[in-house]
Formats: structure tokens, sequence, C-alpha cells
């Protein structure tokens, strides 16, 4: 069943790998912001949010999911347009395409160091 299932998906994002990633960069707003927002909601960020909330005061549990909000926001209004009309696919392809291979490959590696320690924290939590 799991290779009926990969067989439709080649056919149906018709073989490329962005049409997979992005959808063929064609899905509504209301779609995008959903995926985002999911991506937050981890055990990580909840219980540290409650964590936070019950040790020191509201506020400071309240702060991480307010800076994550804004972060996307201000991300979506500054720089998501220039991304997309680039057609970069990670955070990695832009940094390539503006300062070359070496930086490239740095910058990769501090993403797979940070999903590493998120991937610690949602373990941990749960």
């Amino acid at each position: 069943i799991s290779a009926l299932i990969g067989l439709a998906t080649v056919f149906c994002v018709k073989g490329k790998s962005e049409n997979y990633f992005v959808a063929g960069r064609s899905l509504p707003l209301w779609v995008v912001s959903a995926t985002l927002a999911s991506q937050s909601i981890d055990s990580n960020a909840i219980l540290g949010n409650v964590d936070l909330s019950y040790k020191f005061h509201f506020y400071d549990g309240a702060v991480l999911p307010i800076g994550l909000g804004l972060s996307l926001i201000l991300n979506g209004v500054f720089f998501a347009s220039k991304i997309n009309k680039d057609g970069a696919l990670t955070l990695p392809d832009v940094y390539a395409k503006r300062y070359g291979k070496v930086v490239e490959v740095m910058v990769s590696l501090c993403t797979i160091i940070s999903f590493l320690c998120l991937l610690a924290g949602n373990l941990v939590g749960m």
C-alpha cells in the first residue's frame, strides 16, 4: 500500500520535488498560515511556556509565542515575496544565492544543530 501511495504521489506532483515541498507555490494564505502555526505547537513550546508561566509570571511564558508570531509576521511582510521570487526552498538556499556555497554549508550545519536541539527538547517534553 505504501509503494502505491508513493507512486501515486510521484504522478500527482508531476515528478518535481518543488511541487511536493511547496505545492507548486500555489497554496492559499490560510493554508500556509495554518501550516506555520502548527509547526510551533509542540511539546517543547507548550510545556516550556507552561513551566515559565508557573515558575515566574504569565508574561514570561507568553513571550515565546508572541515572539514567534511577530517573527512570522515580520518575515512574511519583509522577506516572503523576495524569497518566493528567488525560488528558494530553504534558508541555506537564500544564503547560497547571496553569499556562495561556503556560507550555504555553514548555515546548513547551523540549521541541523538547531533542529537537533529542538528535537531534544521535544523528546524531553514527551
